[in-house]
């Protein structure tokens, strides 16, 4: 386990998690604290590995709430994030970047009663604010190139979790989707719905190439599931459906309030749920 500590800003380097911290009371930083949630959130995936084989399952294959008692609470809360989207096809891995931010984000502001607190997971962010803090976060229409919108978040808007998924991602998506940006009150729900939304974002096509999970990766969690290898150029309005029904999946978990918002992108073409979720630079 590596864990740098530079200009107040903890990160994390543990196996396959790349975390950092960020904590401040009141404008000053809490350093120590965000450290010591570097060292919960190892325990936390250490703890997830000894269950790797249940977090792995399908849904349809796990007992019910009341019989995971004896689980580790993280896979606990990623079981009941995945159910909670509705989105049968999800494994409770679907939940681990953002449930993992979660906890350490929670452990940290009961710690050392940090106002401010972000922790990014790989991209699954969660954000605790209290008083009169804010933080803004960068939105790209495509995974790893640079932002062209920012979503601005207050104490009282009831966000405390941001996550992305798509084409590009750290994980296989089902969907066309270059980027789907999801705000939930927890990293958790971001996450699971993100992954949700991203996959909806499709429609049949020649020119979408479809291969089995487990052909490109046979570690995969969803090996049976065919997942999106490569997409060549689309007829717009072939793009236009598949956002369309990313959108309608979405709208689900916003009237739910499971989501506080949505950015759904196929490179440049986009659509918000609602349309001002996110301001454009």
């Amino acid at each position: 386990m590596s864990v740098y500590k530079e200009s107040g800003t903890i990160t994390l380097d543990y196996g396959p998690m790349q975390m950092t911290i960020q904590a401040s009371r009141d404008g000053q930083p809490l350093q120590p604290a965000a450290a010591d949630g570097a060292k919960y959130a190892a325990t936390l995936l250490d703890g997830l590995a000894r269950v790797k084989h249940i977090a792995r399952k399908p849904q349809s294959e796990l007992v019910t709430s009341s019989e995971y008692s004896d689980y580790p609470e993280v896979l606990q809360k990623m079981i009941t994030a995945v159910r909670q989207s509705g989105d049968v096809t999800l494994t409770p891995l679907a939940a681990v970047a953002g449930t993992i931010a979660d906890m350490v984000a929670d452990y940290v502001v009961a710690a050392a009663g940090a106002t401010k607190v972000i922790v990014n997971n790989g991209g699954d962010i969660a954000v605790r604010l209290s008083g009169q803090e804010t933080v803004t976060v960068g939105v790209a229409p495509v995974i790893g190139s640079s932002y062209t919108h920012v979503l601005r978040i207050t104490a009282n808007d009831g966000v405390g979790g941001i996550a992305t998924s798509g084409l590009g991602g750290r994980s296989f998506t089902k969907g066309i989707a270059t980027a789907v940006t999801v705000a939930a009150p927890k990293a958790a729900m971001a996450d699971a719905c993100a992954t949700a939304v991203a996959n909806a974002v499709y429609i049949p096509h020649p020119n979408i190439k479809l291969e089995f999970a487990k052909n490109i990766d046979p570690d995969s969690d969803i090996g049976e599931h065919q997942v999106v290898c490569g997409v060549d150029d689309l007829p717009h309005e072939v793009v236009e459906k598949a956002l369309l029904n990313g959108y309608q999946s979405g709208l689900t978990f916003y009237h739910s309030g499971h989501i506080s918002g949505a950015a759904l992108f196929v490179y440049n073409r986009g659509i918000m749920l609602p349309a001002n979720f996110i301001s454009q630079l």
